[in-house]
């Protein structure tokens, strides 16, 4: 390995050295730079970098030009190494570090795609650090996930673990596991171990604070499971003194230097703290780019490959599975990059130890019982409660009802008692069984004679323990899995059965006299009291899944991910059935797998609902429900009965109320949690909540209405008082429970309230489909008016216009005149509706209504959306300066207020008027800016908006494969959420793009679901733009009185809404055809009003399209230089916005002019130019306008062959895409060209069709081409 090092160094105030340190030289060789162009150069690679799609390649040859320099350093560096690997280490000073070095690009490829050498960048701190001792053996990686409760989005941190697990199987990787997610528990954990880590993992959420000094930070876990946001001083704290090899910070951001690269990243923060390397990611980067990288890293660091070659290794593994994000991966080092951290085994690694899992077998079918690795989700405060009690106790009793997991987390668990022996009884549990299970195991003489001694069994237990072990250091893990085998059932109780008694007692008592730390994990259904050393046993219950953890479950079943498609809610109903319980969810599971996939006769549905019915019966008697209810008393009965109204675990506050009425409830209640009737569920502050699990209640009986409708009514206010009004925040799962109990109970007023409340969280989040139904809910037990005004909203999102209409009627109807803010919000939303419909004058009268009441009341924040809105109508009316000065306002008010997701749609509408103006970069950096705060707040609507607007963008640069991937990626959120008009949106922009790419029947198709939606949801403004754009794929087609009018209809729509940007550009269409026509004076007419509305509006693409058209008409007066110039003007400006898909257009029609002139070189290469570009971008409209234009000037150079070919190339492409008007024009110079070969027959083919169409479109031409048929029919 060699290694380039670079460096930045002051020189003088204005003036830095870059040096670079070559291979093999000892003095560094040099160039000055001014500090004005490195900040210039940071600048540029911000602006360039830090966005949704970077153009790589672009970024990578800038920087490697930048630091090749004159002196070719770095080329020469490459080409003189003599090793397969060379490293560039980048100095981080002068904010270099945040600069992208993983994309250095030499003109041909990626260095990091390199190979002989292969070239690695890195970060680099200069320091002298000191060298480690490397040993022959296992890579040993400390792995924490952090999982905060309250910390959205969920990570799959079980699968990197099981991924890492299985793709290092061969090395046998020591992967330690710190549950706890805790760094002061980490701390705990590493003062235990001296040097005995040579990697830790840090996974899961990671970001940089918004405001000054900006500091990266890492979501950690408090003690109880709480955020906790771990600076890299903290982190650093736990390992001081003793620092790993390496640290790999495996969240998004931490590679990435804060405030433009003034403040050092995560990683550089912890290299500066003392660590020696620090792995990290400059970006937001994807759960399976992580794994991968990890797994891939792990791999090769534990087959003993140098750090830098390994990680090496990794970019070009991330590069074969075409993993976009790749180039985020960062390495930072102190002084030398550290080489291999363990030495390979050789031929003879040491063999791992069995998985925990393997130990879980069916004695009858040797099948696992338990969730393997990669099938294993959650349970993640059970584990943390288990290991930490552990420690102090004896051992762990773990109980619930069957099928909840107890034997998967217990095999979890030893996963994570990292040095202990296994020993697994399962069921019956006897003296002979557990000396059995001990010699067995034992290797010792010493420890069979006291086995097999005369001692009393706990003696000869203890005696064993402290004698007999294989090592001084051995310690037992004892699992006795299914426990409740060993209890009998006594008077409604499970008791331990008598001869058990005395085998259980004898090893916990030898286990505690031994005074070494051996365990105990006991798995059960029922929770059982020992006769002696009951306290020294930790219990903790055990209940279904639910939540995050519920979802990964689902995600890891075919039936339930989506995977498999089913008729009509099968896969809803077997959820409920299964109530989170693993087991049962997995039978049913199989249930549906093995059933048609999509079964549509009645009958076929029926079949699987019996089936599933008979799998929930045998379940309920697998776990013995229906006799052990029958010995409970009918006072216990009736109580779980009543308990049955709530589906959420709830507080004992919530029970005493309900059972007050049942006499000695309390040990009633205390008997179903013993035996499992009644689930109990730890909160992170231990609290105990309780609930009935659901596959008993057929078995119980709730109480039937009018009881049972006060009883909902009583829980609903129950709940509604402890989790609303005294709790600080409900969940969003408490709040559906409230609502669900006062819809039930009939209780309007909380409903509404719940209901109200939910719908703005649930439209935050763009879930429209479920606020609408929570709202259309509520309307029936309740006609309030903040119900109905949501209810309006949803309606117009989803498409429903006439119905929102009514609503919002109903809801200014019933709104009380003190209510102001909510008469505000409704006049608001009534004006976006408005507007949409194209009542634009409506709209503005409402935004004022709704401005003025929120100035009276000092509602700055709402009064910011409403400002937003009214800006979107100026900007459409064409009155810029208004909009902006509109959005500013708003702007301003949600910085102010800290509203960043009002900012983040201000942002969005100001790109958009930016994008009109011509200015794409600065329109690209808003819908940047606004990108990243509908991520941070999982605003999807925003999100698909700003991906929409981005690929519009995108379309005009002409890079439309980009476009296209961020058109769907917009539609199947806006699918997904029901948002309607969203969708239109998109469907209408690809549309178009397909109509450029010649695929003019699916741009049809798709433009006719556009114009179907407009009209159902009453968007007039988009119907304008759906029928404009439909106009020019007629007007290519030909069909040139359709397409005049469909270009009337969207005037005659423009022009009513005052959509002077789309009238504009209808104007210039027509413009087009009267071209086409030969009617100049009428097209020149309708160009120049195209012309001065796009000027007083700002919209200089625009402009230039129509400058570009009118230079045609000019070029077909004769008027040449006028025409030049105004394709010059068009030219310069296509340049200046990077619209390359209208500057081919330009340039081949200066290639026309030219070649008039009889400037045959200058037109050739101006056509090629055009060519180069419309191939690249897959124009084949303009393509095929350009072949045909090259044919002409191979005609009349007299190259017949040449061009014929060219025509024939353009003629295959005009009726591809239904271009017929190009298609006459290919086949008339085809005819002509076979005329003057004297090939009559061939041409009368040409020239026959050609005029056919001609004629169709009222063309001036068709006369030209009649005459030449009659010549040659004359002639031959």
């Amino acid at each position: 390995m060699q290694t380039i090092r670079i460096q930045l160094r002051e020189s003088t105030q204005e003036i830095v050295e870059l040096r670079y340190w070559l291979p093999q030289q000892k003095h560094y060789e040099s160039r000055r730079l001014k500090l004005a162009e490195i900040a210039n150069f940071l600048k540029q690679g911000e602006r360039d970098y830090y966005k949704l799609l970077p153009n790589l390649p672009g970024i990578g040859k800038q920087l490697f030009s930048w630091l090749d320099g004159d002196g070719r350093w770095l080329s020469r560096g490459i080409a003189d190494c003599g090793d397969d690997l060379l490293v560039i280490a980048i100095d981080t000073d002068k904010k270099l570090a945040h600069l992208p070095w993983e994309v250095l690009h030499d003109n041909k490829d990626f260095l990091l795609k390199r190979v002989n050498p292969v070239v690695l960048p890195l970060r680099w701190i200069e320091k002298e650090t000191a060298g480690f001792s490397v040993e022959a053996r296992q890579l040993r990686v400390l792995f924490m996930a952090t999982d905060p409760e309250d910390v959205q989005p969920k990570l799959e941190f079980e699968q990197e673990e099981a991924k890492i697990l299985a793709d290092t199987r061969d090395f046998n990787l020591d992967l330690r596991v710190e549950e706890s997610g805790c760094v002061s528990e980490l701390g705990k954990v590493w003062s235990r171990y001296f040097n005995d880590f040579d990697v830790f993992h840090l996974t899961g959420h990671a970001s940089i604070k918004d405001e000054a000094p900006y500091t990266p930070y890492f979501i950690t876990e408090t003690e109880i499971g709480e955020r906790y946001e771990t600076t890299a001083a903290e982190l650093a704290e736990v390992f001081r003194f003793r620092f790993p090899k390496l640290v790999f910070l495996s969240g998004c951001r931490t590679g990435q230097a804060p405030d433009k690269g003034a403040v050092p990243s995560m990683a550089e923060a912890l290299i500066d703290q003392g660590a020696r390397a620090v792995l990290s990611w400059g970006r937001p980067v994807e759960d399976r780019t992580a794994t991968a990288a990890a797994a891939h890293l792990y791999g090769k660091l534990a087959a003993g490959y140098q750090l830098a070659e390994a990680l090496a290794s990794t970019y070009q593994q991330l590069f074969k599975q075409n993993v976009r994000d790749w180039h985020l991966l960062r390495l930072y080092v102190q002084g030398e990059c550290p080489g291999a951290l363990v030495e390979v085994w050789g031929d003879l690694p040491p063999s791992a130890p069995e998985p925990a899992y393997q130990q879980f077998l069916d004695p009858d079918t040797q099948l696992v019982r338990v969730a393997k690795p990669s099938e294993f989700v959650g349970r993640r405060r059970t584990l943390q409660r288990c290991l930490k009690a552990i420690r102090t106790s004896l051992g762990v009793l773990i109980y619930g009802l069957g099928g909840v997991g107890k034997s998967t987390v217990t095999a979890r668990l030893l996963e994570r008692m990292v040095g202990y022996h296994r020993l697994v009884n399962f069921r019956q549990l006897d003296e002979d069984k557990l000396l059995k299970i001990l010699a067995e195991q034992c290797t010792s003489e010493r420890g069979h004679d006291i086995l097999n001694g005369k001692l009393p069994l706990m003696q000869r237990l203890t005696k064993f323990f402290t004698e007999g072990l294989n090592t001084k250091e051995q310690r037992f893990a004892f699992v006795l899995d299914d426990f409740e085998a060993n209890l009998e059932l006594r008077n409604g109780v499970y008791v331990l059965q008598p001869q058990v008694v005395d085998v259980l007692l004898a090893l916990l008592k030898a286990m505690q006299n031994s005074q070494l730390p051996h365990k105990v994990i006991i798995t059960c259904r029922y929770n059982f009291t020992l006769s002696e050393l009951n306290h020294r046993l930790y219990r903790e219950p055990l209940g279904a899944l639910g939540g995050a953890d519920l979802i990964k479950k689902y995600n890891r079943l075919d039936s339930f991910n989506g995977s498999w498609q089913f008729q009509p809610d099968l896969p809803e109903r077997a959820k409920q059935a299964a109530d989170g319980n693993p087991r049962l969810l997995e039978w049913l599971d199989k249930i549906l797998q093995n059933s048609p996939k999509s079964p549509e006769a009645e009958r076929g549905v029926e079949m699987i609902l019996q089936k599933m019915a008979d799998k929930e019966k045998e379940f309920r008697e697998d776990i013995l429900a229906q006799v052990l209810l029958k010995q409970q008393t009918p006072a216990l009965r009736q109580m779980l009965g009543k308990l049955l109204v709530y589906e959420l675990p709830v507080p004992l506050a919530a029970i005493s109320p309900i059972c007050e009425d049942i006499s000695s409830w309390e040990s009633h209640k205390q008997r179903a949690e013993i035996l499992g009737l009644l689930e109990v569920t730890l909160t992170n502050n231990t609290e105990r909540l309780y609930r009935v699990p659901r596959i008993l209640s057929p078995l119980l009986e709730f109480p039937e209405n009018p009881k049972g409708e006060e009883l909902y009514k009583q829980a609903a206010q129950i709940l509604y008082r402890l989790w609303w009004e005294e709790a600080e925040s409900p969940t969003e799962a408490q709040s559906l429970e409230i609502h669900r109990l006062a819809l039930l109970g009939k209780d309007g007023e909380i409903a509404a309230k719940i209901a109200t409340s939910l719908a703005n969280h649930l439209q935050n989040q763009s879930r429209f489909r479920e606020a609408r139904h929570l709202c259309k809910s509520t309307l029936e037990i309740t006609k309030n008016h903040s119900v109905l005004k949501e209810m309006a909203y949803f309606e117009h999102q989803m498409g429903e216009v006439d119905q929102a209409l009514n609503y919002y009627q109903q809801a200014l109807n019933l709104c009380p005149a003190e209510d102001e803010g909510e008469l505000a919000s409704i006049y608001h939303h009534l004006g976006m509706l408005k507007n949409h419909k194209g009542d634009v004058d409506e709209a503005i009268a409402l935004y004022n209504q709704s401005l003025e009441i929120k100035e009276r009341i000092g509602d700055v924040q709402s009064k910011a959306e409403t400002l937003n809105q009214l800006g979107h109508i100026y900007a459409d009316k064409g009155e810029v300066d208004e909009a902006i000065a509109l959005y500013n306002q708003s702007l301003e008010i949600t910085e102010r207020t800290g509203n960043v997701q009002s900012k983040g749609v201000t942002l969005h509408s100001l790109g958009m008027i930016y994008a009109d103006k011509g200015e794409v970069d600065e329109a690209i950096a808003l819908y940047n800016q606004s990108l990243e705060i509908t991520e941070r707040i999982r605003n999807v609507q925003g999100k698909a908006a700003t991906l929409y607007s981005l690929g519009n963008l995108y379309a005009n640069k002409g890079e439309v494969d980009e476009a296209i991937a961020l058109f769907n990626q917009s539609l199947e959120i806006t699918e997904r959420i029901g948002y309607v008009q969203g969708k239109a949106m998109t469907l209408n922009n690809l549309a178009g793009i397909y109509a450029n790419k010649g695929e003019v029947d699916e741009a049809i198709a798709l433009f006719n679901q556009v114009l179907e939606i407009d009209e159902r949801i009453g968007n007039v403004q988009g119907k304008a733009t759906t029928l404009h754009k439909l106009g020019r794929i007629y007007a290519n087609k030909g069909e040139v009185d359709e397409a005049i009018a469909l270009y009337n209809q969207s005037l005659e729509i423009t022009e009513r809404i005052g959509d002077v940007q789309t009238k504009a550009a209808t104007l210039h269409c027509l413009g087009i055809l009267y071209a086409n026509k030969g009617e100049v004076a009428q097209a020149i007419a309708h160009y120049n009003q195209s012309l001065e509305i796009k000027e007083r509006i700002g919209d200089v693409q625009g402009k230039a399209v129509t400058l570009s058209c009118l230079g045609i008409i000019y070029a077909d007066k004769g008027d040449v230089d006028e025409a030049i110039a105004l394709y010059n003007e068009s030219l310069e400006i296509f340049e200046r916005i990077g619209n390359v898909r209208e500057k081919a257009a330009t340039l081949n029609q200066l290639g026309i002019i030219y070649a008039n002139q009889g400037k045959v070189e200058q037109a050739i290469a101006l056509y090629n130019h055009s060519l180069e570009i419309t191939e690249r971008i897959g124009d084949v409209k303009r393509k095929a306008a350009t072949l045909h234009c090259l044919g002409i000037i191979y005609t009349k150079k007299g190259d017949v062959d040449e061009a014929i070919a060219l025509y024939n190339q353009s003629l295959e492409i005009f009726e591809r895409i239904g271009n017929v008007q190009g298609k006459a024009m290919a086949l008339w110079w085809l005819g002509d060209l076979a005329e003057q070969q004297g090939e009559y027959t061939k041409a009368i083919s040409y020239l026959q069709p050609a005029l056919e169409i001609l004629q169709r479109l009222k063309s001036p031409d068709a006369e030209s081409v009649s005459a030449s048929l009659d010549r040659i029919m004359g002639n031959s």
